[in-house]
């Protein structure tokens, strides 16, 4: 009886293990894409052309073809592909001399190949043509799929 025991307890154990593992790795690969996006985002005053538009474009590749944004504050609710993100990207970047964003208080949630990540995201700028972005905080939640080894936003709601 001690063996059967023994051997459940390992079984149980192992599959505890495997689970966090999995969740565990998810979790950090979901941080690492927001790590990459706060990255990619920031804009120092005097960037290259060249690279605001490199950048906006591996942006871009965060997001799935299609991806839909909905902001009723703003009147928004549509889907993108990725080149109308990279083109929307480029226009914003290009006429902002200075941009900073910081995602906080992520909350992830994964469920095999999908993930929800509610939040918060910190923004501020220095526009070319006038003098300041207001910092802003907006909540926001994102839903983000395993594609292809990569995960890419889906979907992003600012309630």
């Amino acid at each position: 009886m001690t063996v059967r025991r023994a051997i459940v307890y390992a079984i149980l154990l192992a599959t505890a293990v495997s689970l966090w593992l999995f969740t565990h790795s998810a979790r950090a690969q979901v941080r690492r894409v927001f790590a990459d996006v706060e990255r990619l985002a920031a804009k120092e005053p005097g960037e290259p052309v060249m690279e605001c538009a490199g950048k906006s474009q591996a942006l871009a590749r965060h997001f799935k073809g299609g991806c839909t944004v909905i902001d009723p504050q703003h009147g928004l609710k549509a889907s993108y592909s990725q080149d109308d993100i990279a083109g929307g990207l480029l226009v914003f970047r290009s006429g902002a001399r200075k941009i900073a964003v910081e995602f906080r208080e992520l909350e992830i949630s994964i469920d095999g190949p999908e993930a929800r990540v509610e939040g918060w995201i910190d923004y501020s700028g220095t526009e070319a043509t006038s003098p300041r972005y207001k910092p802003r905080a907006d909540k926001f939640i994102a839903h983000l799929e395993k594609t292809d080894g990569k995960w890419l936003f889906s979907r992003i709601e600012v309630p």
